[in-house]
């Protein structure tokens, strides 16, 4: 089941039905979901999920339903509604199918593979010539029409980096170990490299984010901190005179052209307005994807909290507030699981902890980027919070057993003392 689900994952974010049209004809993502949902129901045996995560999940299900049945009058799903329910779908048959810590690896794992395949067709086609002219510099997009465009393309690589430091410690045998450490480094190069190119200076300042915070959560901070002294002002001189303007606007306006500077100003913007619908309704908001029908310039708000404010209304806020404090207290709980276990068990794996560590660093990052970006509907948010709830519920069952066992040879060594005891006490 883990394979057919990675199957999926692939269709999802590769989407070669928007590469070669032809197999958008054929439906293949419907029928190869129809396909993993009868394994699902007749064959595999099913597990229930039973964290924080999973209820905030379908805390954000109601309100996204709530919007949609009380604002859409045509009878047809919208289509923003429609793609969020596939990534729901198939987060429930993720939540159901993993039964032990093989089966998250496998998926994380199989997760960066398929990013990394994607990155390297986008790339790829980028250096055959395909890419758009924006803001005065041709920047790269990906292969796929969804989320595809510059900046989106950008966000998603950004997102996706978290899961490289759990994959670092993914295996104990050395070569497969080597193996996996090649694979990461060439990830993050790809990584930077594909960031560069798109000129999204929303996701350079993600990016250098989460170099930074590796940076000062790695025992190894000195020696990244020599490599970035070496590496960095080598991609910089590599960068042609448009692209070091376009990232030195960030912090000069004057260094890009006026409509990147009013691009800028437009996430601001977008707060406004998502606020002001807000206000017009309140409860529910105007209906996911909807939000930018009613503002006044007809555009999207380009801004997270504002889409939230906006096409949720206040129940969307609230659903996707109680995820965020449901993450983080995952966080504090997975490590007070963890202490517990290595207390006892010190050569612990210490996998499951760096997943749910990389969730909360997913949505710091979530967080920061949409700032200046709509990224409400996104699959990371749901997928990640799966990922961190299948690691903490794991670390809380090796607690227990780790305390059980500690618990066992205690008894098993006090009653062998006892023993001892009593011998020589008949012997003498």
């Amino acid at each position: 089941m883990i394979l057919l689900l990675l199957g999926y994952m692939w269709l999802f974010i590769h989407r070669p039905f928007e590469i070669w049209l032809w197999l958008g004809t054929l439906r293949i993502e419907l029928l190869y979901f129809i396909v993993c949902s009868v394994f699902w129901l007749i064959m595999h045996q099913k597990i229930v999920l039973k964290n924080i995560n999973i209820m905030a999940i379908m805390g954000i299900c109601a309100s996204i339903l709530i919007s949609e049945g009380i604002t859409n009058h045509t009878g047809v799903l919208s289509k923003t509604t429609e793609e969020w329910l596939k990534i729901l779908l198939f987060a429930l048959l993720l939540m159901t199918s993993l039964r032990d810590e093989k089966g998250l690896k496998i998926i994380v794992a199989g997760f960066a593979v398929i990013f990394f395949l994607y990155m390297l067709h986008s790339y790829r086609e980028f250096l055959c010539g395909r890419h758009v002219y924006r803001m005065g510099i041709a920047r790269m997009v990906a292969v796929s029409e969804t989320l595809g465009d510059s900046n989106s393309f950008g966000y998603s690589i950004v997102f996706s980096l978290p899961l490289l430091t759990p994959l670092w410690y993914l295996t104990k045998e050395k070569k497969l170990l080597i193996v996996t450490r090649l694979f990461i480094v060439a990830y993050l190069s790809l990584a930077i490299i594909c960031v560069r190119a798109t000129g999204s200076r929303a996701s350079m300042i993600g990016l250098i984010s989460y170099l930074l915070i590796v940076i000062m959560i790695s025992k190894q901070r000195v020696k990244i901190l020599v490599i970035a002294a070496i590496f960095v002002p080598i991609l910089w001189f590599s960068l042609s005179t448009d692209m070091k303007n376009r990232y030195l606007s960030i912090i000069d306006p004057s260094r890009g052209p006026a409509n990147a500077q009013e691009s800028a100003e437009g996430r601001i913007e977008g707060l406004k307005t998502g606020l002001w619908l807000l206000q017009q309704s309140p409860v529910y908001g105007f209906g996911p994807g909807q939000a930018q029908f009613y503002t006044p310039h007809k555009l999207q708000t380009h801004n997270f909290i504002g889409q939230i404010a906006g096409e949720l209304g206040g129940l969307g806020l609230l659903a996707y507030s109680v995820l965020c404090v449901s993450i983080t207290i995952n966080f504090f709980m997975s490590q007070l699981y963890w202490k517990v276990q290595v207390a006892r068990v010190p050569e612990s794996d210490p996998f499951m902890l760096l997943v749910s560590q990389a969730v909360l660093i997913g949505l710091f990052l979530l967080i920061l980027l949409g700032m200046g970006g709509h990224n409400a509907f996104r699959y990371t948010w749901i997928w990640f919070a799966v990922f961190q709830a299948y690691a903490v519920e794991n670390l809380r069952r090796s607690a227990s057993t780790a305390i059980i066992k500690s618990g066992n040879g205690q008894r098993n060594l006090e009653s062998a003392r006892r023993k001892r005891l009593s011998i020589s006490t008949k012997a003498s």
